[in-house]
């Protein structure tokens, strides 16, 4: 299982290919946003797999194409302030104590002495300088000529190759990064999958995303926030969300997924589009191109594709440009100058197709105050099509699927939380016991035995041991035998 999601999801031979399961036609996908003609860069697809295959994929990356010509990709880590401090402290010969102080309480509690202000003086120019290397959590480069030939290697604990520069020195030398991700939901459904079927007897094709899409218990579940234990939908704030929007299908389940992030809700678009949803007769657009090209989201920008909408149909920016800057807003553009030159061809193009200064003075506001956050939508619909399989799951199969969950570390909750869902769902739980116990959690029927990895303390080898052991010698009779 994988997901294949982010803005290679708009490419329709990607859908073919079952590198994602996201029809660009079914939700006018822009193919722009994923390769367009001033994409100096090859476009790339972000794949997630669980997190339990993830080291035989990179064994698989590092033994096809040689550890020669594979390494990870490094990244530089700056000195944050309380390591900035720490630093400055030791080679002062301050006391530990004197340290924790310093980074703690803010400059004016301290005494004014000539070491205190000298560590604030040299803390201050410490600033954005690295600190160490460190390598990057899912980016691999693989080169034509041997790796060696642009970095020496570091080789950490785990002993996968790493360079000495970050991506962007990457980028400029030519390099290719592939980010190979993980995630423990997809381990959950799988796991949930295999168990109906050992427990239940029934195949669930959950690949097949008709299943879930039009589910009335699953729709049912969305509108009340019944999601706990659902990939990316089971926070508090998410929950709250969907219950506010009334979700029910698909769609808004797609729009919620985008408008939860920190751009979105920062700018006060978010609450705009609840009311929007909500009252869909008692708002006004702000511009008839507005109406036009984000009738679907009430003429509010919720996707990365909606800049280049409203940079291509309001400001007359090209598709490729409006891309670009969108790029640049989010970060991934390096050059403030380029910025520059975007932004006054976007109001050198609004003036000259009639737009009054304040009108895209506010258009301008609202791209750049959610461009760096939200999710393309091709993104978002892939986080939603996950969501919807832990979903259907959950409406249909609550305890297995919670015992999967449990299993797998949870998400966004503690242990017991999963557990009392289960409970909740029907399930008689059990504490771990020696006699019918496993390692991992297990379920018979509407009977949940709480797995031996759930004892602190006791030794790895030890929960294994256990069941082992009364699989080649019978039940345990006492603590002797």
């Amino acid at each position: 299982m994988h997901v294949g999601r982010g803005s290679g999801a708009n490419s329709i031979i990607a859908y073919c290919l079952s590198i994602s399961d996201i029809c660009p036609l079914e939700l006018d996908l822009y193919f722009e946003r994923f390769l367009n003609l001033n994409r100096k860069s090859s476009p790339d697809f972000d794949i997630d797999w669980s997190w339990k295959d993830r080291d035989t994929i990179l064994e698989y990356i590092f033994n096809k194409y040689g550890k020669d010509h594979v390494a990870f990709c490094g990244t530089n880590v700056e000195f944050k302030r309380k390591s900035r401090f720490r630093e400055l402290g030791k080679v002062f010969g301050l006391p530990k104590d004197e340290l924790d102080q310093l980074f703690k309480k803010p400059q004016e509690l301290h005494d004014q002495n000539s070491v205190v202000q000298q560590i604030y003086k040299y803390e201050q120019l410490m600033i954005g300088f690295p600190n160490q290397r460190s390598m990057q959590s899912c980016g691999i480069l693989i080169s034509e000529e041997p790796i060696t030939n642009y970095s020496a290697l570091e080789f950490p604990p785990k002993e996968f190759p790493i360079v000495q520069f970050d991506m962007h020195t990457a980028e400029d030398i030519g390099l290719e990064k592939f980010d190979i991700l993980s995630q423990r939901c997809l381990e959950t459904i799988k796991d949930a999958v295999t168990l109906i079927k050992e427990k239940r007897g029934i195949n669930v094709d959950i690949e097949d995303t008709r299943l879930s899409k039009n589910e009335l218990k699953c729709n049912e579940y969305l509108s009340i926030g019944k999601t706990i234990g659902c990939f990316y939908i089971e926070s508090p704030a998410m929950r709250g969300l969907l219950r506010r929007l009334k979700c029910d299908n698909y769609k808004v389940l797609v729009a919620a997924s985008s408008i939860i992030r920190p751009g979105v809700a920062q700018s006060g678009m978010m609450r705009e589009y609840i009311f929007r949803h909500n009252h869909p007769g008692q708002f006004e657009y702000f511009h008839e191109v507005f109406e036009k090209e984000l009738g679907e989201t009430y003429g509010i920008m919720v996707y990365q594709e909606d800049v280049i909408k409203i940079a291509m149909h309001f400001g007359g920016v090209s598709a490729a440009n409006g891309d670009v800057l969108r790029r640049a807003m989010s970060g991934k553009g390096r050059s403030l100058s380029a910025l520059q030159k975007l932004k006054d061809d976007f109001f050198d193009s609004c003036k000259k197709k009639g737009h009054p200064d304040q009108l895209s003075q506010e258009v301008y506001r609202q791209i750049e105050s959610f461009a760096g956050y939200s999710f393309c939508k091709a993104h978002s619909a892939s986080y939603a099509v996950e969501s919807y399989q832990s979903l259907y799951l959950k409406a249909y199969y609550p305890i297995e699927f919670m015992v999967s969950a449990i299993n797998n570390g949870g998400g966004f909750y503690r242990t017991e939380v999963y557990v009392h869902e289960a409970k909740m769902a029907g399930a008689t739980i059990h504490n771990p016991g020696v006699n019918l116990s496993e390692f991992q959690t297990t379920v018979y029927g509407t009977n949940v035995y709480l797995g031996l990895m759930h004892i602190e303390k006791l030794e790895a080898a030890v929960k294994l041991f256990i069941p082992e052991e009364r699989k080649e010698n019978g039940n345990y009779k006492s603590l002797k035998c």
